[in-house]
């Protein structure tokens, strides 16, 4: 077959029968025909309600006067493509609105060599960019606050930790030196300081590694998820064996990511499943389930589980469901495991009931060949 080139000048266009122009009329996109010239043969309804002019000059409208003066040269473009037998898609021009504004309206052309003109079915794109750039801003700003707050607790936190050892050096100085001197309320008042000063510093080391946690690059090394949970193992030995805890696992493979950070995501998971045990010696078991796409971990205890009310409660910074004297922590363990889970492009959920353990589940995408962590 040989393929008949599309004229330099458009033949004179045929009539329009009524049922094309009721169906064009019917439709919500944008749709008219262009000559040659580029001058509007005819907008159907909806062209005509978002740009008003080619309602009131259909026939004679030059649509290039109408374009917004940076766009005259990708509507020149498109218009000798689609002149030259092309087509063009997804092409963004901005066209007057009559009010002295102008529509972002995204546009396809076809050219039709045998009725003698140029269709184009656009798309009024203006709220949707408008949005979305909206988005974009509030995003950047949101990320400008979240890094300002993140330096500020660094700082902070980091600041703060020299005069408060000065203080619990001082507060231990004094306890052993003058304890023969002191009544038993000095003693009392002397043990709440200290102890008082004990919590804030181990706030402060929790508020410390939270901060490093969002800071810090996330790495892409080959992390043996085994030899993690020996690490941790070993690190929890003390309270493990004082609890008469079984922490078990088995062929955890490899996962992309940092080493260090999913170090501090399964001790705490397993430090916490050790301390909120119940009656029964604790078992805490971790397993792996890997998709096309993601790898999936589960930390199960049978300790003594959390009110479903309270399951996204828990990894609120400083959170806490149960009194200090009851179980000792900072209540930011959990905060520090989401966010290492984020980090590294998953999520963590929760699984659990009173009196019935709970199940951690981590969600961390498999990365592909060429595909960098999201």
């Amino acid at each position: 077959m040989v393929s008949r080139p599309f004229p330099t000048r458009l033949p004179a266009a045929r009539p329009e029968r009524d049922d094309d122009v009721r169906l064009a009329d019917l439709s919500t996109e944008l749709l008219a025909v262009l000559d040659a010239d580029g001058r509007l043969r005819r907008g159907n309804r909806a062209w005509s309600s978002v740009l008003p002019w080619s309602a009131t000059a259909a026939g004679v409208a030059d649509v290039r006067a109408h374009v917004h003066p940076d766009d005259h040269a990708t509507f020149d473009q498109a218009l000798h493509t689609l002149l030259g037998g092309g087509v063009v898609d997804d092409v963004v021009v901005h066209l007057d609105d009559g009010t002295g504004g102008y529509r972002r309206i995204t546009w396809t052309g076809r050219p039709d060599p045998e009725a003698g003109v140029v269709a184009i079915r656009g798309r009024d794109v203006t709220d949707q960019h408008r949005d979305a750039c909206e988005h974009e801003r509030r995003a950047a700003r949101l990320q400008r606050t979240n890094d300002d707050l993140q330096e500020f607790a660094y700082v902070a936190s980091h600041d703060l930790s020299e005069p408060l050892r000065m203080v619990t050096s001082y507060l231990d100085l004094i306890r052993r030196r003058y304890d023969d001197q002191l009544d038993e309320a000095g003693r009392e008042f002397i043990h709440y300081a200290v102890d008082g000063a004990h919590r804030m510093r181990a706030l402060i080391d929790d508020l410390l590694v939270y901060s490093r946690v969002g800071a810090a690059d996330v790495r892409r090394d080959l992390v043996d998820l085994d030899a993690v949970m020996a690490d941790v193992r070993h690190d929890l030995a003390a309270a493990i064996d004082e609890a008469g805890a079984h922490v078990r696992w088995s062929d955890l493979g490899t996962v992309r990511g940092d080493a260090t950070q999913f170090g501090q995501l399964l001790q705490n998971l397993v430090a916490n499943a050790v301390k909120f045990r119940g009656e029964e010696a604790p078992v805490v078991e971790i397993t792996r389930e890997t998709t096309d796409d993601h790898v999936v971990l589960r930390v199960r205890d049978n300790g003594i589980g959390i009110d479903p009310r309270y399951v996204e409660r828990i990894f609120q910074v400083f959170a806490r469901l149960h009194p200090r004297a009851e179980y000792a922590g900072t209540g930011i363990g959990l905060s520090i495991c989401r966010r290492i889970v984020e980090r590294h492009g998953g999520t963590i959920s929760v699984v659990s009931a009173q009196g019935e353990g709970t199940t951690f589940v981590i969600t961390l995408p498999i990365e592909h060949p060429g595909e960098p962590l999201p």
